[in-house]
């Protein structure tokens, strides 16, 4: 309640004025005075200003609860989808895998349909080669006996053979002191030959069927020296195997099956050869220093 009396709040003066046309009261602010209305009216404009700044903040939270709550609606419906996409990508991959698998299991029965076959025409290859080799060691045999006949008596010199258009010595150890390569070689030099070079499948074969066979009984062949010396050697090049008339080896030769293998420290550089099984397998390497029998070669007179 405002008396018609001065008053003073906090050391500011109040004074009610009257005017001419009944009642007015005023407000002494400091050293002015302002009318009562207009203090009232700025106070409501603050308190509607208020509001309305209250009404503002209250509708942006609203709007964000909303949006929140919307968003929080739109979550269960987006992993429903997401788990419908999952399980169809998962329908896919089983049904990819089975495919895989029985496209895999196909080519197993198709690998192995092709292995047994590889052997099957293994087995074939082998018989035939065994059949090609068969017909080329009777044609040899048969070339061989032919040649001898049609070769005279008498072109060769004593305790020499004629096999094949050629004559060969055969050192046997029960008339001659086995010798290392180099000595062979240097005997048969003294007798006007040298050791045999065998040229093609015909003297070979030739050879096979004139020279002594290995007992059977005596096993292994290679644990003591057997064999005889003949005219090849890869002294100069590892590997290269030369004859003693300087004709390099191209056709492979006819050697026991794992020989050559240049076996032992010192290595096995000189070739010689044994009759075990059959004429297509028997050369080997040995040491040129043990000692052996030798075959010497030479034309006929």
């Amino acid at each position: 309640m405002i008396s018609n009396d001065d008053y003073s709040t906090d050391g500011k003066s109040f004074h009610p004025v009257t005017g001419s046309k009944g009642l007015s009261r005023s407000i002494r602010v400091g050293s002015k005075r302002l009318p009562l209305y207009l203090v009232i009216t700025v106070c409501l404009g603050l308190l509607n200003t208020i509001l309305l700044l209250t009404a503002v903040v209250i509708g942006i939270y609203c709007g964000s609860v909303s949006n929140e709550s919307s968003t929080q609606q739109m979550i269960p419906q987006t992993l429903i989808i997401e788990v419908k996409h999952l399980q169809r990508m998962q329908s896919e991959a089983i049904k990819s895998e089975e495919m895989a698998k029985q496209a895999l299991e196909t080519e197993v029965i198709i690998h192995q349909q092709l292995k047994l076959q590889l052997e099957q025409n293994k087995t074939i290859s082998d018989a035939v080669q065994g059949q090609l080799e068969t017909l080329q060691v009777e044609r040899a045999t048969l070339m061989a006996a032919a040649s001898d006949m049609q070769e005279s008596c008498g072109r060769c010199r004593s305790g020499w053979v004629l096999l094949n258009t050629s004559c060969y010595f055969h050192a046997k150890a029960a008339s001659n002191p086995l010798k290392t390569w180099s000595d062979s070689r240097a005997d048969c030099i003294g007798r006007g030959a040298d050791l045999a070079v065998i040229d093609n499948l015909e003297e070979q074969v030739s050879l096979f069927e004139n020279l002594p066979k290995l007992d059977r009984s005596v096993r292994p062949w290679w644990s003591r020296p057997v064999g005889v010396w003949i005219g090849i050697t890869d002294i100069q090049t590892e590997g290269t195997w030369v004859w003693v008339n300087n004709v390099t080896l191209q056709d492979g030769g006819y050697w026991i099956q794992g020989e050559p293998n240049n076996h032992g420290a010192q290595g096995e550089d000189c070739g010689a050869l044994i009759n075990i099984d059959t004429p297509m397998r028997t050369w080997f390497d040995g040491n040129c220093q043990d000692a052996r029998e030798w075959l010497c070669e030479m034309q006929p007179n």
